[in-house]
């Protein structure tokens, strides 16, 4: 009954959202912003309609959440940690709803163009939200889609519960290394903010995938 409440009020806030960018949509301009750069500068322009599909992804988005728990082969599992999977789909939720207002921002002047506040709300936001579930990863039970999932976690519990700690350690690193190169923007450039970022989430990866490997052969005691 809780789920239930909760998905029915992020749901409200996803319509909500996108009743609010269409009072907004007649005022925009034909092109609009869409993408923009790890230096936090527009690169990339769209019709406005566009806006209005970005504004359905969250909705879109809360419905595959809700659903998961239901489908997985271990959905039992979820109800040994049912709050951190909550806490993270209001994370998830509100953060992309959030998203979906840069180009009505980028537009309307409240993030200037010169600036890298659009990094900043990005990469500072998915920074927050990789330290804050990272530090919650150890105490995700096995299942098929939420968590640090390697074929070898997957088989052994042991292995599991070990690579979630691990991955809960890269998660918080991953999550600083955004924070820095929010920090950093505009002295690391587009290229180097963009080494930052994919390098620490590629690497981390990378590392979690090798770390159950190792657990899996035994060199890892």
């Amino acid at each position: 009954m809780k789920n239930k409440k909760l998905y029915l009020l992020l749901a409200a806030v996803c319509v909500l959202n996108f009743a609010a960018h269409l009072y907004f949509y007649p005022s925009l301009p034909d092109i609009v912003p869409t993408h923009w750069g790890f230096d936090g500068q527009a690169n990339g322009w769209g019709p406005k309609s566009s806006t209005l599909f970005i504004c359905i992804i969250p909705l879109a988005l809360l419905i595959l959440l809700a659903v998961i728990p239901k489908i997985d082969p271990r959905a039992q599992n979820y109800e040994k940690f049912e709050k951190i999977y909550r806490g993270f789909v209001i994370g998830i939720i509100v953060f992309m709803c959030g998203i979906t207002w840069l180009t009505e921002l980028t537009v309307y002047n409240v993030l200037p163009g010169s600036s890298n506040l659009v990094s900043v709300l990005v990469c500072g936001g998915l920074g927050v939200l990789f330290i804050a579930l990272g530090n919650y990863m150890p105490r995700i039970k096995q299942n098929y889609t939420f968590g640090c999932k390697t074929p070898w976690a997957l088989n052994d519990e042991h292995n599991w519960n070990r690579t979630q700690r691990m991955g809960g350690i890269v998660f918080v690193v991953i999550g600083i290394a955004m924070l820095v190169a929010t920090l950093f923007t505009h002295a690391l450039g587009e290229t180097g903010t963009m080494i930052v970022v994919l390098g620490s989430t590629l690497g981390g990866t990378a590392w979690i995938y090798l770390y159950s490997y190792l657990v899996y052969i035994g060199k890892m005691k």
